[in-house]
């Protein structure tokens, strides 16, 4: 059974997320996202609860996303097109995160939220890929990291749209609004490359 069945158990309403608005391709070929700049608007003071946590939860998930492409630069084996992606999500995930802080800094919140995972549940939990999986994936290499890789992330940015989704349903805030949306269409993008250069994931 695929990693990905695990990682994304409970997040059935995510089933149509491959479709459609992110990064083009062309012939086949994807194009690499063009990493966004950190917009360095000022934080609306109009927010709620449910914009914080959104914040806090994204900043986990995007370090996390950020540590497991950086594993696709560390093998040697990878095709280019691959490393190529990664390094643009990295990107793309670091300026955002740069946003978020500023963001949650101007309201006076911690980057980090409650520790209860019960907290979480309204959003569909952390996440968060379980840290063992990333441990195990470290360790691969050649066609399995590639594949397990590709199954990983791919469930990885899926529990991103779900908290993205989230926000844009229970959230407040103008700005955290509009990054949710840029996340969900990033996400979808992003996913649909990677199923593209990793056939039969």
């Amino acid at each position: 059974m695929k990693l990905a069945l695990v990682l994304v158990a409970g997040l059935v309403a995510l089933a149509g997320c491959g479709a459609g608005d992110g990064s083009p391709t062309t012939a086949g070929a994807p194009l690499s996202p063009v990493p966004q700049s950190a917009t360095g608007a000022p934080a609306s003071a109009e927010y709620n609860d449910a914009d914080v946590m959104f914040l806090q939860m994204m900043l986990a998930h995007n370090n996390q996303g950020v540590e497991i492409v950086k594993l696709v630069s560390a093998k040697q084996a990878q095709k280019q097109e691959l490393k190529d992606l990664a390094a643009a999500i990295e990107a793309t995930q670091q300026t955002e995160t740069s946003d978020m802080r500023n963001w949650l800094k101007a309201w006076g919140k911690p980057e980090t939220g409650s520790m209860d995972p019960n907290a979480h549940h309204h959003h569909g939990g952390d996440g968060l890929t379980d840290k063992g999986l990333l441990d195990a994936l470290s360790k691969k290499d050649g066609a399995e990291f590639t594949l397990d890789f590709a199954d990983i992330f791919v469930a990885h940015q899926h529990n991103g749209v779900a908290l993205a989704r989230t926000e844009l349903k229970d959230g407040k805030n103008p700005e955290s609004k509009a990054l949710a949306q840029r996340i969900m269409d990033s996400r979808t993008g992003e996913v649909q490359q990677i199923r593209t250069l990793v056939p039969g994931q």
